[in-house]
């Protein structure tokens, strides 16, 4: 990698706090000769489903038009990204339906540049976008830079996915359960149906479908095999 120094990545590696990587990752994407930087996390969390978190040195009045316009309903490059891991170098084409929304973001300085996307497991997806205000890029510069970037991107997403995984998790802890809550739990857990542990516990079967109903609430699951993943994650079973 011609553009960074080793000092430069292993600094980068050797950071924990979120804000601290994605600092150093703006120093990275200038010596690149960009100018801004932004990434788009895509975290599935098992308590709490998709969030979206965003880091980017953008400018600050950009940030707010695209969030008080809701301009990621439109925007094309992120529709893109969703289903694709190949780069994406911004080109006129690609904003030929939604105008609007490319003169807004070439007024703030997101002119040329491209987007770069890593899918990974359990839902995770990451979204890295290197811009500047001029200077157009042409396909010598996009190959002699893009490994970078991959790589940055690939860094980005574990780094940063893994870090907001695990926070989510500890923030959304499960709701208390009852006794007998966590025995129909257990049971459905070991593989049985509600009839097996109505018959196990000797309880009707509308009252095991009743605890189950319950579990599945506390544990903001959406269903009984959710709900047993979530509590297995915690500990509780």
């Amino acid at each position: 990698m011609p553009h960074w120094t080793s000092r430069q990545l292993q600094d980068l590696l050797e950071k924990r706090e979120p804000t601290a990587i994605f600092d150093r990752s703006i120093e990275l994407a200038q010596a690149l000769g960009m100018t801004h930087l932004g990434l788009r996390l895509h975290v599935q969390s098992a308590a709490r489903g998709t969030n979206q978190l965003c880091y980017n040195n953008y400018p600050p009045e950009w940030n707010e038009q695209y969030e008080r316009e809701e301009l990621s309903q439109i925007d094309p490059i992120r529709s893109l990204c969703h289903h694709t891991t190949l780069p994406v170098l911004w080109d006129e084409t690609h904003f030929a339906a939604c105008p609007r929304y490319r003169h807004a973001a070439c007024k703030h300085g997101l002119r040329h540049g491209w987007t770069q996307a890593v899918h990974g497991l359990r839902g995770f997806e990451s979204h890295l976008s290197v811009s500047r205000p001029s200077g157009k890029i042409g396909m010598a510069e996009f190959y002699e830079k893009g490994a970078e970037v991959l790589w940055l991107c690939n860094t980005l997403h574990a780094l940063l996915g893994e870090y907001h995984r695990v926070r989510l998790e500890a923030e959304s802890p499960v709701a208390h359960l009852s006794d007998r809550e966590m025995e129909v739990l257990r049971w459905s857990a070991a593989g049985k149906t509600a009839a097996d542990i109505a018959c196990i516990l000797s309880l009707s079967q509308s009252t095991v479908n009743f605890h189950i109903r319950s579990v599945i609430t506390k544990t903001n699951a959406s269903n009984k095999a959710g709900a047993i993943a979530i509590a297995a994650m915690h500990g509780m079973i």
